[in-house]
């Protein structure tokens, strides 16, 4: 088990191939909205990555993403604009990447515990 609270030390246990992780504070917050993003399908992660432009989808925003730019976004894809920003200031591939691997176990107090999915 191992104990995260930013986005690279969460970037770094997921590639590890941690079994467990707990994410906490503001990072546990953020990851808990983004996981709506992660959760769309092929289709609406086209339309977020051309709407909100490649670099944004590959790597987080470092001043944050403006409601302008998020707004277009969940009007063609359904998402909230809160989950976009919050994706966006993870970066979306790194959320994808981590609720590809993992499955949410917790969610309480500001603490989220992610267990390593099972290959089947």
């Amino acid at each position: 088990m191992e104990t995260v609270s930013t986005r690279e030390e969460l970037k770094a246990a997921q590639e590890a191939k941690v079994k467990e992780i707990v994410v906490v504070g503001d990072l546990a917050g953020k990851l808990k909205k983004a996981k709506k993003v992660a959760l769309l399908g092929k289709v609406a992660l086209a339309v977020l990555a051309a709407t909100l432009g490649v670099a944004t989808f590959t790597a987080p925003v470092t001043g944050g993403l403006s409601y302008l730019a998020a707004a277009p976004a969940a009007a063609l894809t359904g998402a909230e604009i809160a989950a976009i920003i919050a994706a966006t200031a993870l970066g979306v591939s790194l959320v994808i990447a981590v609720f590809k691997d993992y499955e949410e176990i917790s969610f309480e107090n500001g603490k989220m515990t992610l267990r390593r999915k099972a290959k089947s």
